[in-house]
């Protein structure tokens, strides 16, 4: 029986990659920032006849990752598959995101799959397992674009890592994967934050995108199937959607038209789509955006609204 640690497991992406793993026969271990939703997913995995357990984790924390991996070890062994999902999504325009935004994503985007790779897969090499290490990253790794560009660098850097990641590990036998999703049905907008406004602006931003986030892209469990898929051929980098596709193959046959496209990508465009959204899809957005501004102002509860896709 495998052991998969899957993290931000506690809804959209991870929840349905640690299902279907936990389907698969695979003991799961279920982390999330919120404690909550992450009971959840255990709770779902356990009523399907499966086997899962769940530790909180701050991916942003470094401490953090370091009690986890030891605990996971300790406790339940070197794991076999390694799951990096957790991110959040920051909107807003270069000159309008703060440092502290950039710090944020780059500490949850960035640094917290590259970090999980390292603690885990130190620990496969020690232990001589032929595990894989699976990093969702998005594709927005491929689209240089002016609407978040603190997100679309973070998943870049990610992207670089884990190839990069893949190559050294490659001797021991230990698969390295990016996983590269379009647009899918998560709550990763519901849970993100517009960089540049207010408080109660940006929780009424991300209110309106998420409302029609939830109709609109694919289901978590393709980019599920993509993460068993890719463990199951060792891939280096999958995506997911047409967007995903033709992202990936542009950026690569031309990355100057590409950028000519993302040009159009403005960000006064972009608000204005979330107005429509919110008008079309939305319902009592403002008052559920005061109620969320009120709770974001306390650093770990807005962390725990964004811990996973």
């Amino acid at each position: 029986m495998r052991l998969v640690v899957v993290t931000g497991a506690g809804s959209g992406i991870g929840r349905a990659t640690a299902q279907r793993f936990a389907k698969q026969g695979s003991t799961v271990v279920v982390s999330d920032i919120n404690v909550e939703t992450g009971t959840q997913t255990v709770e779902l995995i356990s009523t399907s006849g499966g086997t899962a357990v769940f530790r909180r984790l701050d991916v942003a924390d470094v401490a953090d990752w370091e009690a986890f991996a030891a605990w996971v070890c300790d406790e339940l062994g070197v794991p076999d598959v390694v799951v990096n999902n957790a991110g959040i999504l920051i909107g807003g325009g270069f000159l309008e995101q703060t440092g502290a935004d950039w710090r944020r994503m780059i500490a949850i985007n960035l640094m917290s799959p590259l970090v999980g790779s390292r603690l885990f897969a130190q620990r496969m090499v020690d232990a001589g397992t032929r595990g894989h290490i699976v990093n969702i990253c998005s594709v927005g790794a491929f689209l240089p674009t002016g609407i978040s560009p603190s997100y679309v660098t973070a998943k870049a850097g990610a992207w670089f890592g884990t190839q990069a990641l893949r190559v050294e590990l490659a001797p021991h036998h230990i698969g390295v994967s990016a996983i590269c999703p379009g647009l899918i049905r998560t709550n990763l907008a519901t849970n993100g934050s517009r960089g540049g406004v207010a408080d109660a602006e940006s929780a009424s931003w991300a209110a309106k995108l998420g409302s029609g986030h939830r109709f609109v892209g694919r289901s978590p469990n393709r980019v599920a199937f993509a993460v068993t898929q890719a463990v199951r051929f060792d891939l280096a980098t999958v995506p997911v959607g047409l967007e995903a596709w033709l992202g990936w193959y542009l950026s690569r046959l031309s990355p100057g038209a590409l950028r000519s496209m993302t040009r159009l990508l403005r960000m006064d465009l972009a608000d204005h789509g979330v107005e429509l959204v919110g008008r079309i899809f939305g319902r009592n957005l403002d008052a559920s955006a005061d109620t969320t501004a009120l709770s974001a102002g306390t650093p770990t509860t807005g962390a725990q609204a964004r811990g996973s896709k």
